[in-house]
């Protein structure tokens, strides 16, 4: 049985129902929203992933990508109101991403605003097929999958700035500073051996 709109948007928003509604949205700062849509917007997706688009319920179909439309547009809202180069260079490269499905998307009845943000026109979307819905959005489709490895990699992102974790590069500079600093540890540790002994010993620290 096909849920409305806000019930589906109700799912996408477990465990942060605030970012669902209009209402409970309103006065929440952009930092506490972002990852709220960050994951509804992935969960969308899988959502349209799985959907049968081969014997399923048109009227769930049609609900679903309403959903997934709102929280596309929550998210480029809560992205836009955080002063973080990062995160605007990773909400830049979705923007520029969808509008290389501009013509995908304006068939099924969903055009791109200047703002970034997405309308549905329900009539066009009403009308078009679920095959042409497929392309965008099954399994194996392109910007489905590429959606959600973008809504991914912000969360990481986000949370990793925030918990203050150092990102690949800076990790691996870190693992080379360590191991320099073991080196020299062991080798400031052989010293009395050598001068007592003459030979060189493995030293694990």
């Amino acid at each position: 049985m096909s849920l409305t709109v806000s019930n589906y948007m109700k799912q996408y928003y477990k465990g942060n129902v605030f970012g669902a509604t209009e209402n409970g949205r309103y006065g929440q700062k952009s930092r506490n929203l972002l990852p709220a849509d960050l994951r509804a917007v992935q969960r969308a997706v899988r959502d349209l992933g799985d959907y049968d688009y081969d014997t399923g319920e048109g009227g769930e179909l049609m609900n679903k990508v309403q959903a997934f439309v709102s929280t596309y547009n929550n998210y480029i809202d809560s992205a836009k109101g955080l002063d973080d180069s990062e995160v605007s260079r990773h909400l830049s490269k979705m923007k520029k991403m969808t509008k290389e499905y501009a013509l995908e998307l304006e068939e099924i009845g969903i055009k791109i605003q200047s703002s970034g943000q997405l309308k549905v026109d329900k009539k066009a979307l009403q009308d078009t097929s679920r095959y042409s819905v497929s392309q965008l959005f099954s399994k194996d489709a392109d910007y489905g999958k590429m959606t959600e490895k973008q809504m991914k990699q912000t969360y990481r992102l986000f949370y990793r700035k925030n918990l203050n974790l150092p990102g690949p590069n800076e990790r691996a500079k870190q693992s080379s500073a360590g191991q320099s600093s073991a080196g020299t540890a062991a080798a400031l540790a052989q010293q009395p051996v050598v001068r007592f002994t003459g030979n060189h010993i493995d030293c694990l620290l």
